[in-house]
Protein backbone atom coordinates (compact mmCIF):
# COMPACT_ATOMS: atom_id res chain seq x y z
CA UNK A 1 0.00 0.00 0.00
CA UNK A 2 1.09 3.84 -0.57
CA UNK A 3 1.05 4.82 2.87
CA UNK A 4 0.41 8.60 2.11
CA UNK A 5 -1.71 8.51 4.88
CA UNK A 6 0.21 8.70 7.96
CA UNK A 7 -1.13 12.47 7.46
CA UNK A 8 -3.73 12.08 5.31
CA UNK A 9 -6.94 10.07 6.30
CA UNK A 10 -9.57 8.31 4.51
CA UNK A 11 -9.29 5.32 2.74
CA UNK A 12 -12.86 3.52 3.51
CA UNK A 13 -16.51 5.09 2.45
CA UNK A 14 -15.54 7.68 0.15
CA UNK A 15 -17.94 9.49 -1.91
CA UNK A 16 -18.14 6.89 -4.57
CA UNK A 17 -19.14 3.88 -2.08
CA UNK A 18 -22.12 6.67 -1.24
CA UNK A 19 -23.17 6.48 -4.55
CA UNK A 20 -23.27 2.27 -4.50
CA UNK A 21 -26.36 2.87 -1.45
CA UNK A 22 -27.60 -0.59 -2.25
CA UNK A 23 -24.98 -1.47 0.55
CA UNK A 24 -27.00 0.13 3.16
CA UNK A 25 -29.92 -1.92 3.00
CA UNK A 26 -27.79 -5.24 3.93
CA UNK A 27 -26.17 -3.92 6.98
CA UNK A 28 -28.72 -5.27 9.07
CA UNK A 29 -27.83 -8.96 7.72
CA UNK A 30 -24.17 -8.67 8.15
CA UNK A 31 -22.82 -11.30 10.95
CA UNK A 32 -23.40 -12.59 14.09
CA UNK A 33 -24.27 -10.40 16.69
CA UNK A 34 -21.33 -8.73 18.47
CA UNK A 35 -20.69 -9.61 22.22
CA UNK A 36 -20.29 -6.44 24.30
CA UNK A 37 -16.63 -5.90 23.85
CA UNK A 38 -16.77 -5.31 20.57
CA UNK A 39 -19.30 -1.83 20.99
CA UNK A 40 -17.98 1.45 20.32
CA UNK A 41 -17.75 3.12 23.21
CA UNK A 42 -15.28 5.60 22.24
CA UNK A 43 -17.22 8.92 21.05
CA UNK A 44 -16.27 11.25 18.03
CA UNK A 45 -14.58 8.62 15.93
CA UNK A 46 -14.47 8.87 12.16
CA UNK A 47 -13.58 5.90 9.70
CA UNK A 48 -12.73 5.71 5.89
CA UNK A 49 -11.13 4.09 3.20
CA UNK A 50 -7.01 4.97 2.95
CA UNK A 51 -6.62 8.07 0.72
CA UNK A 52 -4.89 7.86 -2.73
CA UNK A 53 -3.59 4.08 -2.25
CA UNK A 54 -3.24 2.69 -5.44
CA UNK A 55 -3.39 -0.54 -4.34
CA UNK A 56 -7.52 -0.36 -3.96
CA UNK A 57 -8.45 -1.86 -7.51
CA UNK A 58 -7.34 -4.62 -5.76
CA UNK A 59 -9.07 -4.85 -2.69
CA UNK A 60 -12.00 -7.68 -2.00
CA UNK A 61 -13.13 -6.77 0.77
CA UNK A 62 -16.07 -4.09 1.01
CA UNK A 63 -16.29 -2.20 4.25
CA UNK A 64 -19.71 -2.05 6.12
CA UNK A 65 -19.43 -1.35 9.59
CA UNK A 66 -16.52 -0.47 12.41
CA UNK A 67 -16.92 -0.83 15.93
CA UNK A 68 -14.03 0.71 18.37
CA UNK A 69 -13.84 -0.30 21.64
CA UNK A 70 -11.52 0.80 24.55
CA UNK A 71 -11.66 -2.52 26.77
CA UNK A 72 -9.88 -0.36 29.68
CA UNK A 73 -12.84 2.02 29.95
CA UNK A 74 -15.61 1.77 32.46
CA UNK A 75 -18.03 4.25 30.71
CA UNK A 76 -18.56 5.95 27.34
CA UNK A 77 -15.61 8.00 26.26
CA UNK A 78 -14.58 10.94 23.97
CA UNK A 79 -11.10 9.95 22.26
CA UNK A 80 -9.03 13.09 23.86
CA UNK A 81 -9.81 11.00 26.93
CA UNK A 82 -8.39 7.88 26.45
CA UNK A 83 -4.50 7.26 27.23
CA UNK A 84 -1.87 5.56 26.70
CA UNK A 85 -1.23 1.68 27.55
CA UNK A 86 -5.20 0.90 27.47
CA UNK A 87 -6.31 -1.98 24.83
CA UNK A 88 -8.48 -1.06 21.84
CA UNK A 89 -10.38 -3.67 19.52
CA UNK A 90 -11.28 -2.82 16.21
CA UNK A 91 -14.08 -5.24 14.73
CA UNK A 92 -14.33 -4.61 11.01
CA UNK A 93 -17.59 -5.86 9.10
CA UNK A 94 -18.67 -6.12 5.57
CA UNK A 95 -18.77 -8.65 2.25
CA UNK A 96 -15.85 -10.19 0.64
CA UNK A 97 -15.73 -11.91 -2.68
CA UNK A 98 -12.76 -14.50 -0.99
CA UNK A 99 -14.20 -17.72 -0.29
CA UNK A 100 -11.98 -18.55 2.75
CA UNK A 101 -8.99 -17.17 5.32
CA UNK A 102 -5.80 -17.35 3.48
CA UNK A 103 -3.26 -19.33 5.21
CA UNK A 104 -0.60 -16.35 4.40
CA UNK A 105 -2.62 -13.39 4.79
CA UNK A 106 -1.43 -11.09 7.03
CA UNK A 107 -2.73 -7.23 8.88
CA UNK A 108 -0.61 -4.36 10.23
CA UNK A 109 -1.81 -1.47 12.17
CA UNK A 110 -0.33 1.61 11.34
CA UNK A 111 -0.38 4.87 13.81
CA UNK A 112 -0.50 8.58 12.20
CA UNK A 113 2.94 9.25 13.82
CA UNK A 114 4.01 6.36 11.22
CA UNK A 115 5.16 2.81 12.15
CA UNK A 116 3.46 -0.39 12.88
CA UNK A 117 2.03 -0.58 16.48
CA UNK A 118 0.65 -4.05 15.67
CA UNK A 119 0.23 -6.69 13.08
CA UNK A 120 -1.35 -10.24 12.94
CA UNK A 121 -2.12 -13.26 10.80
CA UNK A 122 -5.35 -13.13 9.44
CA UNK A 123 -6.13 -17.25 10.49
CA UNK A 124 -6.40 -15.40 14.04
CA UNK A 125 -7.94 -12.37 13.20
CA UNK A 126 -10.54 -12.88 9.60
CA UNK A 127 -13.92 -15.00 9.69
CA UNK A 128 -15.55 -15.21 6.95
CA UNK A 129 -19.20 -16.54 6.56
CA UNK A 130 -21.61 -18.22 3.88
CA UNK A 131 -22.64 -15.26 1.34
CA UNK A 132 -19.15 -13.79 1.80
CA UNK A 133 -19.56 -12.12 5.06
CA UNK A 134 -16.52 -11.29 6.83
CA UNK A 135 -15.49 -9.60 10.09
CA UNK A 136 -11.77 -8.89 11.01
CA UNK A 137 -10.85 -8.23 15.02
CA UNK A 138 -8.05 -6.86 15.87
CA UNK A 139 -6.53 -5.68 19.53
CA UNK A 140 -2.98 -3.24 20.25
CA UNK A 141 -2.24 -0.57 22.73
CA UNK A 142 -2.96 2.82 22.70
CA UNK A 143 0.42 4.61 22.31
CA UNK A 144 1.52 8.17 22.35
CA UNK A 145 2.02 7.79 18.16
CA UNK A 146 -1.36 7.70 17.84
CA UNK A 147 -2.17 11.69 18.73
CA UNK A 148 -0.78 14.68 16.83
CA UNK A 149 0.28 17.67 18.05
CA UNK A 150 -2.84 17.28 20.52
CA UNK A 151 -5.09 14.57 21.84
CA UNK A 152 -7.48 15.90 19.47
CA UNK A 153 -5.49 14.28 16.81
CA UNK A 154 -5.95 10.85 16.95
CA UNK A 155 -5.66 8.19 14.09
CA UNK A 156 -4.62 5.00 12.96
CA UNK A 157 -5.06 2.83 9.76
CA UNK A 158 -6.09 -1.39 9.14
CA UNK A 159 -3.99 -2.54 6.02
CA UNK A 160 -5.39 -6.47 5.36
CA UNK A 161 -2.84 -8.48 2.93
CA UNK A 162 -3.91 -11.36 1.01
CA UNK A 163 -0.68 -13.13 0.43
CA UNK A 164 2.71 -13.07 2.06
CA UNK A 165 5.04 -10.55 2.57
CA UNK A 166 2.48 -8.09 3.21
CA UNK A 167 1.32 -8.21 -0.83
CA UNK A 168 -2.27 -8.19 -2.71
CA UNK A 169 -3.81 -5.85 -0.39
CA UNK A 170 -7.79 -6.90 0.24
CA UNK A 171 -8.57 -3.49 1.96
CA UNK A 172 -7.35 -0.56 4.09
CA UNK A 173 -9.24 1.39 5.99
CA UNK A 174 -8.54 4.34 8.42
CA UNK A 175 -10.30 5.47 12.26
CA UNK A 176 -9.47 9.03 12.92
CA UNK A 177 -11.07 11.35 15.17
CA UNK A 178 -13.24 14.52 13.55
CA UNK A 179 -10.52 16.93 14.27
CA UNK A 180 -8.08 14.90 12.10
CA UNK A 181 -10.46 14.51 9.26
CA UNK A 182 -10.99 18.58 9.41
CA UNK A 183 -7.40 19.12 9.63
CA UNK A 184 -6.56 17.09 6.05
CA UNK A 185 -9.29 18.22 4.12
CA UNK A 186 -7.97 21.80 4.28
CA UNK A 187 -4.18 20.45 2.92
CA UNK A 188 -3.36 20.56 -0.42
CA UNK A 189 -1.12 18.04 -0.17
CA UNK A 190 -1.78 14.81 -0.14
CA UNK A 191 -5.29 15.24 -1.34
CA UNK A 192 -7.97 13.55 0.77
CA UNK A 193 -9.32 11.43 -2.36
CA UNK A 194 -10.04 7.76 -2.95
CA UNK A 195 -8.87 6.55 -6.85
CA UNK A 196 -11.69 3.69 -6.95
CA UNK A 197 -15.09 2.87 -6.46
CA UNK A 198 -16.83 0.80 -3.98
CA UNK A 199 -19.52 -1.17 -5.30
CA UNK A 200 -20.31 -2.41 -1.78
CA UNK A 201 -19.85 -6.44 -2.92
CA UNK A 202 -16.01 -6.55 -2.60
CA UNK A 203 -15.66 -5.27 -6.08
CA UNK A 204 -13.50 -1.92 -6.62
CA UNK A 205 -13.77 0.04 -9.73
CA UNK A 206 -9.99 2.32 -10.39
CA UNK A 207 -11.74 5.67 -11.07
CA UNK A 208 -10.32 7.98 -14.05
CA UNK A 209 -9.52 10.42 -11.62
CA UNK A 210 -9.62 10.38 -7.47
CA UNK A 211 -12.91 11.58 -5.96
CA UNK A 212 -13.21 13.38 -2.54
CA UNK A 213 -13.40 10.66 0.41
CA UNK A 214 -16.74 10.77 2.45
CA UNK A 215 -15.63 10.02 6.48
CA UNK A 216 -18.24 8.32 7.83
CA UNK A 217 -18.95 8.23 11.66
CA UNK A 218 -18.24 5.68 14.11
CA UNK A 219 -21.61 4.92 15.95
CA UNK A 220 -21.28 5.52 19.40
CA UNK A 221 -23.09 6.29 22.66
CA UNK A 222 -23.15 9.80 23.78
CA UNK A 223 -20.40 11.11 25.79
CA UNK A 224 -20.02 13.89 28.17
CA UNK A 225 -18.29 17.05 26.92
CA UNK A 226 -14.81 16.41 26.34
CA UNK A 227 -12.42 17.29 29.03
CA UNK A 228 -10.67 20.39 28.89
CA UNK A 229 -7.28 20.31 28.13
CA UNK A 230 -5.05 22.12 30.77
CA UNK A 231 -4.43 25.94 29.77
CA UNK A 232 -1.24 25.69 28.72
CA UNK A 233 1.32 28.41 29.10
CA UNK A 234 1.80 30.80 26.37
CA UNK A 235 4.35 28.85 23.50
CA UNK A 236 7.00 30.36 22.17
CA UNK A 237 6.61 30.82 18.13
CA UNK A 238 10.13 29.42 16.44
CA UNK A 239 11.18 29.94 13.19
CA UNK A 240 13.28 28.03 10.73
CA UNK A 241 14.42 28.12 7.21
CA UNK A 242 11.45 26.54 4.65
CA UNK A 243 12.11 22.78 4.65
CA UNK A 244 13.64 20.99 1.87
CA UNK A 245 13.44 24.16 -0.73
CA UNK A 246 15.71 23.41 -3.22
CA UNK A 247 16.25 27.05 -3.93
CA UNK A 248 18.39 27.56 -0.83
CA UNK A 249 21.09 27.30 -3.05
CA UNK A 250 20.54 30.83 -4.07
CA UNK A 251 20.48 32.49 -0.45
CA UNK A 252 21.86 35.35 0.47
CA UNK A 253 20.65 36.32 3.58
CA UNK A 254 21.68 34.65 7.05
CA UNK A 255 18.75 35.36 9.43
CA UNK A 256 19.96 36.27 13.21
CA UNK A 257 16.79 36.85 14.71
CA UNK A 258 13.16 36.97 13.82
CA UNK A 259 10.22 38.95 15.63
CA UNK A 260 6.60 38.95 15.47
CA UNK A 261 5.09 42.51 16.20
CA UNK A 262 1.28 42.43 17.26
CA UNK A 263 -1.18 45.63 16.91
CA UNK A 264 -2.89 44.64 20.10
CA UNK A 265 -0.41 43.21 22.41
CA UNK A 266 -1.90 39.99 23.55
CA UNK A 267 0.04 37.44 21.35
CA UNK A 268 -1.95 36.26 18.18
CA UNK A 269 -4.74 35.49 16.71
CA UNK A 270 -6.45 35.42 13.30
CA UNK A 271 -7.35 39.18 12.22
CA UNK A 272 -4.27 40.33 13.70
CA UNK A 273 -2.27 43.51 12.47
CA UNK A 274 1.61 42.27 12.57
CA UNK A 275 4.80 43.07 11.16
CA UNK A 276 7.55 40.53 11.00
CA UNK A 277 10.57 41.91 12.05
CA UNK A 278 14.36 39.91 11.02
CA UNK A 279 17.34 40.82 11.42
CA UNK A 280 20.50 39.37 9.63
CA UNK A 281 23.84 39.67 7.67
CA UNK A 282 23.71 39.29 3.93
CA UNK A 283 26.42 39.44 0.67
CA UNK A 284 24.16 41.83 -1.10
CA UNK A 285 25.48 45.31 -1.68
CA UNK A 286 22.24 47.17 -2.56
CA UNK A 287 18.32 46.48 -2.56
CA UNK A 288 17.42 44.47 -5.75
CA UNK A 289 14.98 46.79 -7.72
CA UNK A 290 12.77 44.36 -8.74
CA UNK A 291 13.02 41.93 -6.11
CA UNK A 292 9.49 41.09 -4.31
CA UNK A 293 8.42 38.97 -0.85
CA UNK A 294 5.43 36.96 -0.55
CA UNK A 295 3.61 35.77 2.92
CA UNK A 296 2.29 32.69 2.78
CA UNK A 297 -0.52 30.75 4.73
CA UNK A 298 -0.35 27.21 6.77
CA UNK A 299 -2.66 26.21 3.81
CA UNK A 300 -0.16 27.55 0.93
CA UNK A 301 -2.30 30.45 0.00
CA UNK A 302 -0.62 34.02 -0.68
CA UNK A 303 -1.24 36.06 2.03
CA UNK A 304 0.97 39.15 0.98
CA UNK A 305 3.12 40.42 -1.29
CA UNK A 306 4.96 43.53 -2.03
CA UNK A 307 8.21 45.12 -3.33
CA UNK A 308 11.50 44.23 -1.17
CA UNK A 309 12.53 47.84 -1.44
CA UNK A 310 9.47 49.01 0.65
CA UNK A 311 10.24 46.70 3.49
CA UNK A 312 14.02 46.31 3.30
CA UNK A 313 17.12 48.55 4.68
CA UNK A 314 20.55 47.29 4.05
CA UNK A 315 23.64 48.62 5.72
CA UNK A 316 27.28 47.50 6.33
CA UNK A 317 26.21 44.20 5.04
CA UNK A 318 23.61 43.71 7.74
CA UNK A 319 19.80 43.75 6.69
CA UNK A 320 16.54 44.81 8.23
CA UNK A 321 13.08 43.57 7.00
CA UNK A 322 9.85 45.17 8.64
CA UNK A 323 6.89 43.03 6.79
CA UNK A 324 3.32 44.05 7.39
CA UNK A 325 0.25 42.20 7.16
CA UNK A 326 -2.54 40.83 8.46
CA UNK A 327 -2.90 37.36 10.24
CA UNK A 328 -4.96 35.08 8.05
CA UNK A 329 -7.46 32.43 8.97
CA UNK A 330 -5.90 29.49 7.18
CA UNK A 331 -2.31 29.92 9.25
CA UNK A 332 -4.37 28.35 12.11
CA UNK A 333 -6.14 25.25 13.02
CA UNK A 334 -6.62 23.70 16.92
CA UNK A 335 -2.74 24.28 17.98
CA UNK A 336 -1.30 24.46 14.80
CA UNK A 337 0.10 28.14 13.65
CA UNK A 338 2.47 28.46 10.76
CA UNK A 339 3.16 30.84 7.96
CA UNK A 340 6.08 31.81 5.81
CA UNK A 341 7.69 34.49 4.14
CA UNK A 342 10.03 34.10 0.43
CA UNK A 343 12.02 36.64 -0.42
CA UNK A 344 12.81 36.76 -4.57
CA UNK A 345 15.83 38.67 -5.57
CA UNK A 346 14.63 39.27 -9.10
CA UNK A 347 11.19 39.73 -10.98
CA UNK A 348 8.97 37.04 -11.38
CA UNK A 349 9.47 35.95 -7.95
CA UNK A 350 12.95 33.90 -8.70
CA UNK A 351 16.09 33.99 -7.56
CA UNK A 352 15.52 33.60 -3.73
CA UNK A 353 17.15 35.58 -1.43
CA UNK A 354 16.00 33.46 1.99
CA UNK A 355 12.91 31.89 2.90
CA UNK A 356 12.02 30.80 6.80
CA UNK A 357 8.55 29.64 8.39
CA UNK A 358 7.54 30.77 11.54
CA UNK A 359 5.36 28.19 13.51
CA UNK A 360 3.54 27.13 16.98
CA UNK A 361 5.50 24.27 19.11
CA UNK A 362 2.60 22.04 18.40
CA UNK A 363 2.70 22.41 14.59
CA UNK A 364 6.53 21.78 14.89
CA UNK A 365 6.20 18.87 16.95
CA UNK A 366 3.87 17.36 14.48
CA UNK A 367 6.16 17.86 11.54
CA UNK A 368 9.09 16.43 13.22
CA UNK A 369 7.55 12.94 13.97
CA UNK A 370 6.09 12.86 10.06
CA UNK A 371 8.14 10.21 8.07
CA UNK A 372 7.49 11.78 5.11
CA UNK A 373 8.05 14.17 4.23
CA UNK A 374 11.18 14.82 6.27
CA UNK A 375 11.33 18.11 8.27
CA UNK A 376 15.02 18.84 6.71
CA UNK A 377 16.41 22.00 5.63
CA UNK A 378 18.56 21.23 1.54
CA UNK A 379 21.18 24.16 2.42
CA UNK A 380 23.26 24.72 5.92
CA UNK A 381 23.62 28.83 6.51
CA UNK A 382 27.50 29.36 7.03
CA UNK A 383 26.71 32.89 8.22
CA UNK A 384 27.12 36.24 6.55
CA UNK A 385 24.70 35.48 3.33
CA UNK A 386 26.65 32.47 2.72
CA UNK A 387 24.85 28.71 2.75
CA UNK A 388 25.69 25.37 1.43
CA UNK A 389 24.22 22.61 0.31
CA UNK A 390 23.30 19.56 1.96
CA UNK A 391 21.04 17.77 -0.46
CA UNK A 392 19.56 15.36 -1.20
CA UNK A 393 18.94 13.89 1.98
CA UNK A 394 19.39 17.26 3.90
CA UNK A 395 19.82 18.40 7.75
CA UNK A 396 17.38 18.56 10.32
CA UNK A 397 15.80 21.55 10.51
CA UNK A 398 16.88 23.45 13.65
CA UNK A 399 14.45 26.21 14.80
CA UNK A 400 15.11 29.65 16.98
CA UNK A 401 12.54 31.42 19.44
CA UNK A 402 10.15 34.41 17.66
CA UNK A 403 9.42 36.31 20.84
CA UNK A 404 6.33 38.84 20.42
CA UNK A 405 6.62 42.41 20.69
CA UNK A 406 4.34 45.06 20.79
CA UNK A 407 3.36 47.33 17.86
CA UNK A 408 5.77 50.18 17.59
CA UNK A 409 3.55 53.59 17.20
CA UNK A 410 4.29 55.54 14.36
CA UNK A 411 4.76 59.53 15.18
CA UNK A 412 4.70 62.15 12.78
CA UNK A 413 8.30 63.99 11.95
CA UNK A 414 6.59 66.82 14.12
CA UNK A 415 6.36 65.51 16.94
CA UNK A 416 10.13 65.17 17.29
CA UNK A 417 10.55 69.30 16.93
CA UNK A 418 11.61 71.20 20.14
CA UNK A 419 8.53 73.56 20.03
CA UNK A 420 6.01 70.69 19.89
CA UNK A 421 5.04 69.50 23.77
CA UNK A 422 2.14 67.42 24.49
CA UNK A 423 -0.61 69.00 26.37
CA UNK A 424 -2.41 67.06 28.98
CA UNK A 425 -4.61 64.20 28.44
CA UNK A 426 -7.76 65.74 29.45
CA UNK A 427 -9.86 62.94 28.85
CA UNK A 428 -7.26 60.02 30.56
CA UNK A 429 -7.99 58.13 27.13
CA UNK A 430 -3.78 58.08 25.96
CA UNK A 431 -1.33 55.40 26.37
CA UNK A 432 0.93 56.36 29.26
CA UNK A 433 4.86 56.45 29.08
CA UNK A 434 6.86 55.38 32.13
CA UNK A 435 6.64 58.64 33.48
CA UNK A 436 3.25 58.93 33.33
CA UNK A 437 2.53 60.94 30.74
CA UNK A 438 0.04 60.77 27.59
CA UNK A 439 2.06 59.19 24.84
CA UNK A 440 1.82 61.09 21.53
CA UNK A 441 -0.14 61.08 19.10
CA UNK A 442 -3.32 59.93 20.77
CA UNK A 443 -6.90 60.10 19.67
CA UNK A 444 -9.18 59.91 22.28
CA UNK A 445 -12.43 57.52 21.75
CA UNK A 446 -15.88 58.99 21.09
CA UNK A 447 -17.87 61.67 23.39
CA UNK A 448 -16.74 64.78 24.22
CA UNK A 449 -13.16 63.90 24.53
CA UNK A 450 -10.90 66.45 22.61
CA UNK A 451 -7.74 65.20 20.96
CA UNK A 452 -5.24 64.29 23.78
CA UNK A 453 -2.00 65.22 21.42
CA UNK A 454 -2.76 68.24 19.36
Amino acid sequence: MLRLCALATACLFLAAYAQAGAIQGSLGALVSPMNTNEDTNICGLKFNYCPMDPGCKGYTMSVHDIKVHDDDATSPLNVSDVTVGSKLTVTVTGITTMSSVPVSGSYRIYALKGGNIASGTLTDALEITTGGNFKLTAQFAVTDALFGGSKQLFEFGLDVFQQGSGSDEGMCIQVESEQYVEQVKQKLSPPFDFMCKDNGDGHFDLLPSPVPIVAFDVAAPTCLAPTPAPTPAPATLQWYYCPRDPGCKTYTMSVESVKLADADNKGYAAGDHVKVLAKGSTTLKSIPPSGTYRVYSMQGHNTATGLLSSVMTLAGGKFSLEIPFILPQDSFFGDDFEFGIDVFQDKSGTNEGMCIEVASPAYITQERVKLSPPFVAYCTDLGGGHFKSTMPQGTPEVTQPVPIVPMARSVPSWISQSSYKCPTDTCSCCPKNPDGSAQCPCLCGGGDCPRCCQ
